[in-house]
Formats: C-alpha cells, structure tokens, sequence
C-alpha cells in the first residue's frame, strides 16, 4: 500500500535507559518511513529523563509517575493524533517499510487490532541467545493460537485509536499482560484482531541466562494476574506436570547428547528452568511500582 494511501499513524515507544541508549532508539525507528501525517513518540520512563533525541522526527517525552510499560504507552497514546496506533519495544529495531506492510491489505472494518512479526534477534552466541533463537520465544504465533483469546504482544502490534481510547487503554496498575488484557478488552468489544506477518520488527532477546530467568518471572506473573482476572485463561501448570514434563525433555536431551548432538541437553535444560521461572514467577507481585523504586525490565 502506498504510504499516502494508509490511515496517519503514530508509533509509540516506551524506553527506560540512558541518553546513549535513548539516541540509538531514535536512530533505529526514524529509519521507518513515514508521512506527514505521522508520528514518532518516545516515552521515557525512567526515573531520571535520558534527554532529548538528538534525531529528526522524534519527540521524547518523559513521564514516570509509575515504572511500567502500560502507564508509558498510555501517556505515550495521550499525546498522539494518529488514526492507528503502533506499539513497540524499545529493544527491537523496525523494517522501514513497518507502517506500509501494517495496511496492505487495509484491515476489515471490525478490526481494530493488528499482530506485526517479531522475530528474535539475540546478539552473540551464548545459550540464553541460541534458545531464542531456536525457540522463537517472542512469536507472535504463540499468542494468536492461545486457547483462551487470540491476543497481540505490544513488542509490535497496532490499534485503532478510537477503540484503544473507547476501552480504556492500558491497565497501567499492572506490570505485564497489558497486552493480552486489552486485546480481550477490545474483543469483547465486539472487534477482531488481524495478524500482519510481514509488518516485522526485530527483537533483540536476552543474552543471560540470569536475565531470561528475571524476564522469565515477571511473564509469569503477569500470567496469573491474567487468569485470576480471566477464568480459565493462563491456567497454572501444577507441581506434578511440571516435574513429569521437566524429566521428559531432560531425558530427550540426554538421549540426543548421547547421540553426538553437542549442546542439546544445555539447551533442553535452558527450556526447562524457563519454564520453572515462569511459574515461580505466578507467586510474584504484578503490580506497577512508582518510579523511585526502578525502571521496569524490558519485555
């Protein structure tokens, strides 16, 4: 779709860091192409701002009342005038043809969420980065097919502007499943969600195990805040299952080992406490915290 064909856009991207990190943010998202009619809007939320974006076509502006990513994308959505609006992590890297490949085909008339790609992109060579990578752990695939509701992850996903604001927008009280929980919101609106595959962004996952494990926990909290909220959504694995499953692709992996396949029972293993994180992590608060106590860990 030709870029002046589509409905006006504002991209909103939620960032905690320094000014250094700020300017390659701004560096990686003005290389989509865009209209005049568009918009480009960096929320910093960290505690203290990073500055200003030293890029054409930017505009940072800086809010923490709370450290989250919902409250960021809100206050980000607040200062937008686009008909659509997209949302993305502040550690991927868009294609420059995001916004054109969003709208061809233009989306039905009750759709009013739209699921981009996010292909994982780890840096380096480090177990963390090859079970990303093997695993495509931020697919957007895994959230379409949910039993529950399809639902959108904001690392790249759009809405329609008035439908965000007729609903609400975020719950900014929580610290993850914003997502999935306004995209069943707006489901239960009476409107569809649509998967645009080729609409890519690049996600740059985590390169410690350490930090999957932390990123691991705070997806599993925001799991069971979803299911007490959502009945029969996100339901929790229980002890035994997961004890049986662990043993099961534990002795897969071995048995592939043994069979001259280097590291794949690092990598089994690798899965396996990813799946301990997450449910250690439904035991964890989901709450958004003020400002003052940290910036939010990336998605």
């Amino acid at each position: 779709m030709s870029p002046t064909a589509r409905p006006a856009v504002t991209i909103v991207v939620p960032f905690v860091g320094s000014a250094p990190e700020l300017a390659a943010l701004a560096r990686r998202f003005a290389s989509v192409r865009r209209t005049a009619a568009d918009e480009l809007v960096v929320l910093d939320n960290s505690p203290t701002a990073a500055g200003e974006a030293d890029t054409p076509g930017v505009r940072v502006l800086h809010d923490a009342a709370l450290a989250s990513p919902g409250y960021a994308r809100n206050a980000g959505a607040g200062e937008s005038g686009g008909d659509w609006l997209v949302f993305c992590d502040d550690d991927t890297e868009p294609e420059p043809d995001l916004l054109e490949r969003y709208f061809d085909p233009p989306p039905a008339e009750r759709t009013a969420i739209l699921a981009g790609a996010v292909v994982d992109a780890p840096r380096g060579e480090t177990l963390a980065a090859r079970l990303a990578r093997e695993t495509e752990t931020m697919s957007q695939r895994q959230t379409l097919s949910n039993p529950y509701r399809p639902f959108a992850i904001t690392a790249n996903c759009a809405f329609r502007a008035d439908v965000f604001r007729a609903v609400g927008g975020f719950d900014s009280t929580i610290f993850l499943g914003e997502d999935a929980d306004l995209c069943w919101r707006i489901q239960a609106a009476g409107y569809a969600i649509e998967e645009r595959p080729r609409a890519v962004v690049r996600h740059y996952s985590r390169v410690t195990m350490a930090a999957l494990w932390r990123q691991r926990m705070r997806h599993g909290a925001g799991a069971d805040w979803l299911r007490r909220r959502y009945p029969g959504a996100m339901p929790r694995w229980g002890l035994a299952a997961l004890v049986r499953d662990s043993a099961l692709r534990l002795w897969s992996g071995a048995r592939a080992a043994a069979k001259g396949e280097r590291g794949r029972l690092a990598l089994e293993a690798a899965t396996v406490s990813g799946w301990w994180a997450f449910e250690l992590g439904r035991r964890t608060s989901n709450s958004s915290q003020p400002s003052r106590v940290s910036g939010w860990i990336r998605r």
